[in-house]
C-alpha cells in the first residue's frame, strides 16, 4: 500500500513537472496576451509564454489635443507633394501572399459613416498592395464587433480606446527570426473628431484644382490616419525628421490633411525593397 502511496505520489510530481515546462504561462496563472491588457506605448515586447514571438506597438501621435469640431467645412485645393524620396526603414517582417482582415463598422464614428470603413480600408490596402506589385492579396472577411487589439489570429480595424493623444495604435505579432507576421490590429482613438472626404468626389468638387486634395477642416480625416497605419502592416517604420514630412510614413497625423492618402516615391520605394 506504501508502494503504490509513492508510485500516486510522483505520478503527481511528474504531471506537476511536465505542467511547468510546457505550461509555464498557464502554469503561474499568468493570463496570455489575448486575455491581458496590451501596452500602448511605441516599443518592442516580449509575449509571455512565446520566447520567440514578439509584439511591435506602433502609436501614430497627434499634433493637437483632442477636441470636437463643430459642422467642418470641406476645404479643396490642399497640396499633395508625392516627391519625397526619402525611403521608410523596413520593421524586419513582411505580409505573406493572401492576408485577411476584419473590418467593426458598428465602431465607426457617425461624422464618417461605418459603412464607407469598407471603401476606405479598400482604397487604402490598395495603395500598398499596388507598391508591392500586387505580392500580397488582402482578403476581407466577415464583420467583427472588437474595439481592443487581442492575440486571436484575427486582423482587426476598429475605433476604441487608446492612450492619450495617439490618433491610432497598431499591433503586430511576429517572428523576428523568420520575418513571420502572426497578426495585425489597428485600433484608430474614439476620442478624437473624425470625418472623411472620399477622394473619389474631389475631382467633381468646383473648388479643386487638378492634382490637389480636399478635406474637412480642423478635424482628421480617417482615410489619411487608416493608410498610414496599413503601412506599417506591410512592414515600414515610423519617421519624424522634417525630410519625410510629406510621406504616408511620417509619423505625426494632422487636421485637415489628406495627402496620406496618396503614396510619396520614397514610400513606394519603400515597399518595393521589401516585396521585390
Amino acid at each position: 500500500m506504501k508502494h503504490n502511496k509513492y508510485i500516486f505520489l510522483s505520478s503527481i510530481s511528474l504531471i506537476i513537472f511536465l505542467a511547468l515546462t510546457f505550461y509555464p504561462t498557464l502554469a503561474f496563472g499568468e493570463k496570455d496576451t489575448k486575455d491581458q491588457d496590451l501596452p500602448e506605448v511605441e516599443g518592442v515586447y516580449d509575449v509571455p509564454g512565446h520566447p520567440k514571438l514578439k509584439l511591435r506597438v506602433f502609436v501614430y501621435k497627434a499634433k493637437a489635443t483632442p477636441g470636437a469640431t463643430t459642422s467642418p467645412s470641406l476645404v479643396c485645393s490642399l497640396a499633395d507633394d508625392n516627391t519625397s524620396a526619402s525611403m521608410p526603414v523596413w520593421t524586419g517582417w513582411k505580409l505573406p501572399s493572401d492576408w485577411t482582415y476584419s473590418l467593426n463598422l458598428s465602431s465607426v464614428p457617425a461624422t464618417v459613416g461605418g459603412s464607407n470603413l469598407i471603401t476606405m480600408a479598400r482604397d487604402a490596402f490598395d495603395r500598398w498592395t499596388a507598391a508591392s506589385g500586387k505580392r500580397v492579396n488582402l482578403i476581407e472577411i466577415s464583420t467583427n464587433t472588437k474595439t481592443r487589439a487581442a492575440r486571436d489570429y484575427q486582423n482587426i480595424i476598429a475605433w476604441g480606446r487608446t492612450s492619450g493623444s495617439a490618433l491610432a495604435v497598431t499591433y503586430t505579432w511576429y517572428y523576428p527570426s523568420t520575418g513571420e507576421v502572426v497578426e495585425n490590429d489597428t485600433i484608430m482613438n474614439q476620442k478624437f473628431t473624425w470625418y472623411w472626404s472620399d477622394p473619389a468626389s474631389w475631382s467633381s468638387n468646383p473648388n479643386n484644382t487638378p492634382g490637389a486634395t480636399c478635406a474637412y477642416q480642423g478635424v482628421y480625416d480617417a482615410q489619411d490616419i487608416l493608410t498610414h497605419e496599413l503601412g506599417h502592416w506591410f512592414g515600414l517604420n515610423d519617421h519624424y525628421t522634417t525630410d519625410y514630412t510629406n510621406n504616408t510614413m511620417y509619423g505625426y497625423g494632422s487636421k485637415t490633411e489628406t495627402k496620406k492618402d496618396t503614396l510619396t516615391a520614397g514610400d513606394v520605394a519603400g515597399i518595393v525593397a521589401i516585396y521585390r
